[in-house]
């Protein structure tokens, strides 16, 4: 019986880790610019792009948060001292303000995963 157990436990596991990877990497780059259209208006995402209202995103994952150089950060971003995981992403473009309060960038977030998955998408693509 438990040699059962851990064999379903084991498939359960390589199917999760393989659907969430194959959802990672599909991801439709139409509706990802149209989704990154909303952060456009403040952020540059190309390499050596403009610093606009928000610092550009070019490298943006796995970047630590307040550490692209020039940029005049918030000192409560500079403070978050976080690496901007998809993960870390995902919950700071849920709502801006509640993860980094005092953050200056006045935007409200978005609320529905798949826009958030969306942007996301857009950066990993386009970094």
């Amino acid at each position: 019986m438990n040699r059962k157990f851990f064999s379903l436990l084991a498939m359960n596991l390589v199917f999760s880790a393989n659907t969430a990877f194959a959802a990672k990497d599909s991801c439709d780059a139409k509706s990802s610019k149209k989704a990154f259209a909303k952060c456009a208006a403040c952020h540059s995402i190309n390499e050596g792009g403009a610093t606009l209202l928000g610092p550009n995103l070019h490298g943006i994952i796995n970047r630590y948060s307040g550490a692209l150089e020039g940029f005049p950060y918030s000192p409560a971003m500079m403070a978050y001292q976080k690496k901007w995981t998809e993960k870390e992403l995902d919950k700071f473009l849920q709502d801006p303000m509640k993860v980094v309060p005092g953050t200056m960038m006045a935007f409200g977030g978005l609320r529905k995963e798949r826009d958030r998955q969306a942007v996301l998408c857009y950066l990993r693509n386009n970094s």
